[in-house]
């Protein structure tokens, strides 16, 4: 967010510009240029989970490769992921009403996130096909369930 004291500095900008001896175009396009700072500098806001965005706490991340992966009842979406070899983030979010989790026993990965919530885990993938699942009991049988292909 811009400071008070950036917006004071780019009002008065555009103030001067528009009382200045400037020719009319001139004049808005410093005009034009000023808003666009103040714009830019208002803009951004926070990167969430929920944007399907990578976050980090001011350090990079584990891994380049993010694989996004999101839960409702009772259906994972994509339910098939096709990914590289190597160092990948599993990222788990839950847009369901209830508790759920994504398993890949294989490889030892198990995401719970309550409703609206997100889990995430840096794995490194070996080439083949996985299943994943949600261990909740009855969702598994009821379609939350799908696979990994690692190639």
């Amino acid at each position: 967010m811009a400071s008070r004291r950036t917006e004071g500095s780019l009002i008065k900008m555009v103030h001067a510009a528009r009382h200045s001896d400037l020719p009319g175009r001139a004049r808005a396009t410093v005009a034009i240029a000023a808003v666009a700072l103040l714009v830019a500098g208002c803009g951004g806001g926070s990167a969430g989970q929920e944007s399907g965005q990578a976050t980090s706490a001011g350090s990079p991340t584990a891994s380049d490769v993010v694989v996004n992966v999101v839960g409702t009842e009772y259906s994972f979406a994509p339910s098939v992921l096709k990914v590289s070899p190597g160092e990948t983030t599993i990222r788990f979010t839950n847009r369901g009403a209830t508790e759920h989790d994504f398993r890949i026993d294989a490889l030892q990965v198990n995401l719970t996130a309550q409703p609206g919530k997100s889990a995430q885990t840096t794995v490194t993938l070996e080439p083949g096909t996985y299943k994943v699942y949600c261990s909740v009991p009855g969702h598994r049988e009821s379609g939350m369930q799908g696979k990994v292909t690692v190639s």
